[in-house]
């Protein structure tokens, strides 16, 4: 039986659906070297590097996954309660350090879509053509974040209440974190239609 799949033009229309959101969201510039290094990594790899002082890096080396599995075959629900705390601990030590090269994230204005976002920032220090290293949040918690690049195509100075927007496409991001944009725009979507049809 052939395996069923979506469209590439549905999939291209599903990363045009946009949503505007407050979410947790940090960004910093990539130098051009670096940023060549990313695309060619990526490009090879279908993963990004590991950077210094990389907090992702470390939980691997720290990983237990193959402990609760031999736990698992003895003790299923100790094994399924103890990989959700190491879940959690990794999520909360991603977020509160984020790395050395890393700023914390702060709510900010997001135009979100799985293509891209746009940002609304005081006196950002980009220019159209640079390569952003981006960590954003979906849940104002802020217990897990997607990480990926994104490249400035357009910066309207003083958009909005003194905030200059920049508006970014994603170059390169991981397919399973770019579904995780879209379904979360379409969750937001049908809460916010579900709240209009109370009123």
């Amino acid at each position: 039986m052939a395996a069923q799949s979506t469209p590439p033009q549905g999939n291209q229309q599903r990363e045009f659906v946009r949503i505007d959101d407050l979410l947790p969201f940090s960004w910093k510039k990539v130098s051009p070297e670096e940023a060549q290094e990313v695309l060619t990594h990526f490009e090879k790899h279908r993963e990004f590097p590991n950077r210094t002082g990389d907090v992702n890096a470390l939980l691997s080396s720290m990983d237990v996954s193959d402990h609760l599995k031999r736990l698992a075959r003895n003790d299923a629900t100790l094994a399924q309660v103890l990989s959700r705390l190491d879940m959690k601990l990794n999520l909360l030590i991603r977020l509160f350090h984020p790395g050395e090269q890393q700023q914390p994230m702060v709510p900010t204005p997001i135009n979100l879509s799985g293509g891209g976002l746009a940002f609304w920032e005081a006196e950002v220090d980009t220019e159209i053509g640079d390569l952003l290293h981006v960590r954003l949040a979906l849940t104002q918690d802020a217990l897990a974040s997607i990480e990926c690049y994104a490249r400035v195509v357009h910066i309207r100075q003083d958009d909005q209440d003194g905030m200059d927007k920049v508006a970014c496409n994603f170059e390169p991001i991981l397919a399973p974190d770019r579904e995780q944009i879209v379904q979360h725009i379409f969750k937001r979507q049908a809460e916010r239609l579900r709240a209009q049809k109370k009123l």
